[in-house]
């Protein structure tokens, strides 16, 4: 079943799929995304129609490779379709056993890889080179040459492949410099904080994700009918001073760098809002909450099978 919500800004459309049944909660989780022209992503399917994903425990590794393979207890295979540039092997994921960190390692010799956290920038994985997996839900961008037009021979399209594990073996620790102060996050936050950086809560990732500026939202809040205010525009205005006013929650916190001078924009409170994803104030799973309950799923686009 396919369930699709409205794509502001080029969100990524939420899909449901066939599922792999109950899983433990230690497992890591694997699915394959074709990402489009436009930057939404579709979810791979095989001839049958099911969803391209699967799920392994600790001990085993998952190979991510065009040929695929017969699966067993030590070694799972998930197989790409082939794409010209891409390598044959692009991708393993296996536990460290020293750290209990899930390890993501570039198999190929030529294309740089990207990682990304959820809700954090990409970072570069070179070849041969591996990365631990630093979140419960992450993605690695995978290069292929694109199958549409090209203005020039420079052009660059990608596969994705998302990956989530429930449990991390790192521990909470205190750093007074980075960390500072607790920062509750209020109702009227949470739903700020989706209208305004919905692209960059949005799973799967978008390509190039911005922070929508009021005129967008005002826009987006008049089309769906915002039954919470008659004046868009006094709600768009409410919902960026919970977030940039007086004692909003950026402009009120002393725990991130202060970028832009006193007129800058909400984009230049993207370190503030990384540091929030970092302490894991916002995750994937109280995002998706957030959305339901201030009635702000058009601003975000979330898989539902993630």
């Amino acid at each position: 079943m396919t369930v699709t919500s409205h794509n502001w800004g080029g969100g990524s459309s939420r899909v449901g799929g066939s599922g792999t049944g109950a899983t433990a909660p230690d497992a890591l989780r694997a699915w394959l995304f074709e990402v489009d022209q436009d930057g939404t992503s579709t979810p791979m399917r095989d001839h049958y129609g099911r969803c391209l994903e699967k799920a392994i425990r600790p001990g085993a590794v998952l190979e991510i490779s065009t040929e695929g393979g017969q699966d067993t207890p030590r070694k799972k295979h998930l197989k790409l379709p082939r794409a010209d540039g891409m390598a044959t092997q692009p991708v393993t994921v296996a536990i460290d056993e020293d750290t209990g960190f899930w390890m993501i390692r570039n198999n190929g010799s030529t294309n740089t890889l990207r990682v990304q956290q959820y809700g954090l920038g990409a970072v570069p994985l070179h070849p041969g080179t591996s990365i631990a997996m630093s979140g419960e839900d992450v993605a690695v961008w995978i290069p292929v040459q694109p199958t549409w037009p090209q203005v020039s021979d420079k052009g660059e399209a990608f596969r994705l492949l998302l990956l989530r594990t429930p449990r991390l073996s790192w521990k909470w620790g205190t750093t007074t410099q980075i960390t500072g102060p607790d920062r509750g996050i209020t109702s009227a936050m949470q739903e700020a904080l989706i209208v305004y950086f919905g692209q960059h809560l949005s799973w799967p990732p978008l390509v190039a994700p911005h922070v929508r500026r009021e005129a967008e939202v005002r826009e987006i809040a008049a089309e769906v009918g915002l039954v919470r205010d008659s004046r868009p525009e006094q709600w768009t205005r409410n919902r960026h001073d919970v977030l940039a006013g007086k004692d909003g929650l950026f402009t009120a916190a002393d725990w991130y760098p202060r970028i832009g001078g006193p007129q800058r924009a909400l984009a230049n409170h993207l370190a503030a809002f990384h540091r929030l994803v970092e302490r894991r104030t916002i995750t994937l799973t109280r995002v998706a909450l957030w959305a339901k309950q201030q009635d702000v799923v058009d601003f975000i686009s979330i898989d539902s099978e993630l």
